[in-house]
């Protein structure tokens, strides 16, 4: 242990000793404080359109250690908190300026149909739940004490889970658990999502008695969503659905409400249809039948109205979805963080037995030539799910790029001070007088010493913690200014 203590401090002091702290310290901040950065090497230079003169304007050998930082952005909160933090914020002003307005968005979407929906994934066998009725606990599975399941266990399960209970959604028996099934629902679920959106549209014109064709040219359905993991480790879907009239022009601010009869029930009769039709067809493995991919019993609609007493809103809709953005396998063990090469490595998951055997499934299934397009082992850590963690329609909001891009803008401009960015000749670069090349190469992820490491965590938490202390004091500030408006 002295070993690293020693090495820490020496880090330590050989930093805040250095020539260039202070530019260290602003490119820790540049990136968000984040765990595991890029570090660059490379420079930029401005060419004079009209002579070819070339002058250098940066160049990352005058800064610290010779790199210039960029953050890593991985969305995982486990791999990188800071810029998961980032993530999660816009995930939250992408799906609440699709409500309310914002980012290019009119604000008149607020009166548009909305629905909050959870898509499920059917059962693959009995799991340990927590029940409640009425406020009082029930037994888990109630069933007969001395009924067995043919491999010998007990078929129910009389405990009163407690909602923070491990046991919640690990099968009663692993063994009739229907792990190979499960895994290959995950794997299909972003086909059966696909389809889903369409028998949506189709729903709708058959409820209103006109054709695909006619529905296109009269409304449009725009959509957001995000995977979550249950923790029997199916996966599923919270969506928000919202109808708008079919556009008149590409404008992205051009967005109205869809004409009569189009309606938030009309819209929820609909999701009901598409989610009873859609289905998805496995490829057989060997003799075995092939199996279908359809979504559970359990489809949950609630309907997004205007902020009021007890209505589900805008806000709280935003950031339930935002919260599952950054969340993935992690929460089932470390070892699901990454991808699986081998197959000893199975042997050795620190993670529930359900869970372990639910990866195992996909790499055994990843093995039959039939299934080859699922590459199930590829994504055996993910429990076969490879779709993309969020998705949108085109015309729902704005997107994570242009958030990004708006962002980088705003700290630029925050850099500058208001002052106007000249060329190498010290003309504004508004003239457009110069061609601008940049050349970069890598050099390396994550910090080059442990003290750096040590210093970046802690400024991380640090920031955190400011953030935390700010958002409080808004929302009791808000709170305070709307009683005394009351």
């Amino acid at each position: 242990m002295a070993a690293p203590l020693g090495l820490l401090a020496q880090d330590l002091v050989a930093r805040a000793t250095g020539p260039q702290l202070d530019r260290w310290q602003e490119q820790l901040a540049a990136t968000g404080y984040c765990a595991h950065p890029i570090r660059l090497t490379g420079r930029t230079m401005h060419i004079e359109r009209a002579t070819g003169e070339v002058r250098e304007v940066y160049d990352t050998a005058d800064e610290p250690d010779a790199v210039l930082l960029t953050a890593c952005g991985n969305r995982r909160e486990s791999r990188c908190p800071s810029c998961a933090a980032t993530y999660r914020a816009d995930a939250y002003q992408l799906v609440r300026a699709g409500l309310d307005g914002g980012k290019g968005v009119p604000a008149t979407v607020g009166t548009h149909p909305r629905l909050f929906v959870t898509f499920t994934a059917p059962s693959f066998g009995p799991v340990h739940t927590c029940r409640e009725r009425r406020g009082k606990r029930r037994p888990c599975r109630p069933r007969d004490r001395d009924k067995r399941c043919p491999h010998g266990r007990p078929a129910g399960c009389w405990t009163r889970h407690r909602p923070d209970d491990p046991a919640l959604g690990s099968p009663i028996c692993l063994d009739c658990f229907d792990a190979e099934g499960l895994a290959l629902w995950n794997a299909l679920a972003p086909e059966l999502w696909r389809r889903t959106t369409i028998y949506l549209r189709r729903a709708l014109a058959a409820a209103v008695g006109i054709t695909p064709t006619g529905l296109h040219r009269t409304v449009r359905v725009a959509f957001v969503k995000v995977a979550e993991y249950q923790a029997r480790g199916a996966i599923h879907f919270h969506a928000v659905i919202r109808l708008d009239a079919a556009p008149a022009t590409d404008d992205p601010e051009q967005v109205a409400a869809p004409p009569p009869p189009f309606t938030a029930d009309l819209l929820a009769q609909a999701v009901r249809a598409a989610a009873a039709q859609a289905s998805v067809t496995c490829p057989a493995v060997g003799e075995a039948p092939p199996r279908l991919a359809r979504w559970g019993a359990q489809l949950d609609l609630r309907t997004i109205r205007q902020a009021g007493p007890g209505e589900l809103s805008a806000e709280a809709v935003a950031g339930y979805i935002a919260k599952y953005a950054t969340k993935a396998t992690e929460g089932f063990g470390a070892a699901l963080d990454r991808r699986i090469h081998h197959e000893h490595e199975l042997d050795h998951l620190r993670a529930p037995a359900h869970i372990a055997r639910l990866a195992r499934a996909c790499w055994t299934l990843g093995g039959e030539p039939a299934l080859t397009g699922l590459r199930l082992r590829q994504w055996a850590h993910m429990l076969g799910f490879g779709g993309h963690w969020s998705t949108k329609s085109r015309r729902y909001s704005t997107t994570l790029t242009a958030l990004r891009r708006a962002r980088a803008a705003h700290a630029e401009a925050q850099r500058r001070n208001g002052a106007v960015p000249l060329d190498a000749w010290q003309r504004p670069m508004t003239d457009q007088a110069v061609v601008v090349v940049k050349a970069w190469g890598y050099a390396g992820t994550g910090y080059r010493t442990v003290g750096d490491a040590w210093l970046a965590t802690s400024a991380a938490a640090r920031a955190r913690e400011r953030r935390r202390i700010a958002r409080e004091e808004l929302t009791s500030t808000t709170a305070a200014a709307l009683s005394r408006t009351a």
